[in-house]
């Protein structure tokens, strides 16, 4: 019996299982670190593409930022040349150039909190994005420390990443029956999922309505069943921006 075959008398659909994109790094990190740890993971949406990162705190701000509405593509491990003398331009290079929606890319640098005691990563990071800003290679630069990597926003993020994966039977029931929702009355995920009558594939799906914002908890929380969430038009999720993100800008320079 063929694989279709086999999901026709199962009662499930075909999908054809796609490979990941490669990375889109500039660099591949280590291998290995015996300071700290290296990660790889697929983001993205679809069949996504791989990611690359050197630390737990550059893999937590790609989830996040994937995770992100206004966000349209990311990109990790990213060099930037500077500098006056074009013989002698110094490098840096960006954990993760994020694009947005609105066509503004933010260069990411991430590095936990005891890596600024010293200042002098701060010191440097005040040049490289007066240059950066100032050669038009991204519109702003942004320091990502561990406590900008909210817990919840992490654990929903990774929970949004792994049903990337389409399912056009699940997907088109899931649309059908929130659309049928009263405005402002939440459900349960259990609940609907029992609505579908899809198990699984009906969770998962639900679940993808809240990654494209059709679906939005009514409270903050993480997903999982008992998360009440009702029909909406806005983004389940903003940029991760806190009054206490520190923003690196080439103002900063002249202070």
């Amino acid at each position: 019996m063929s694989e279709t075959a086999k999901n026709e008398t199962l009662g499930t659909s075909y999908v054809p299982i796609s490979m990941p994109g490669t990375s889109r790094a500039d660099r591949n990190v280590p291998a290995a670190s015996s300071a700290h740890c290296t990660a790889h993971a697929v983001l993205g949406a679809g069949s996504g593409h791989h990611v690359q990162a050197e630390s737990w705190l550059e893999l937590s701000a790609l989830y996040v930022l994937n995770a992100m509405q206004n966000v349209a593509s990311i990109q990790e491990q990213v060099r930037f040349f500077y500098g006056y003398d074009p013989k002698k331009l110094s490098q840096h290079v960006f954990d993760v150039v994020a694009t947005l929606t609105d066509g503004t890319k933010i260069g990411f640098t991430v590095k936990p909190e005891v890596r600024l005691v010293s200042g002098r990563f701060l010191t440097e990071m005040q040049e490289v994005a007066w240059w950066a800003v100032e050669k038009a290679f991204v519109d702003e630069v942004r320091l990502v420390t561990e406590r900008d990597i909210d817990k919840v926003d992490l654990r929903n993020a990774q929970t949004l990443a792994a049903v990337r994966e389409a399912d056009p039977e699940a997907d088109a029931l899931a649309l059908s029956l929130i659309s049928g929702l009263p405005e402002g009355v939440g459900q349960t995920l259990r609940r609907l999922t029992i609505d579908m009558g899809m198990q699984a594939r009906g969770y998962r799906a639900l679940i993808r309505l809240i990654r494209e914002g059709m679906l939005c908890p009514i409270k903050r929380g993480l997903i999982g069943p008992e998360l009440t969430v009702a029909q909406t038009e806005k983004p389940f999720r903003q940029m991760v921006d806190t009054d206490d993100s520190p923003t690196v800008t080439p103002e900063m320079i002249a202070a």
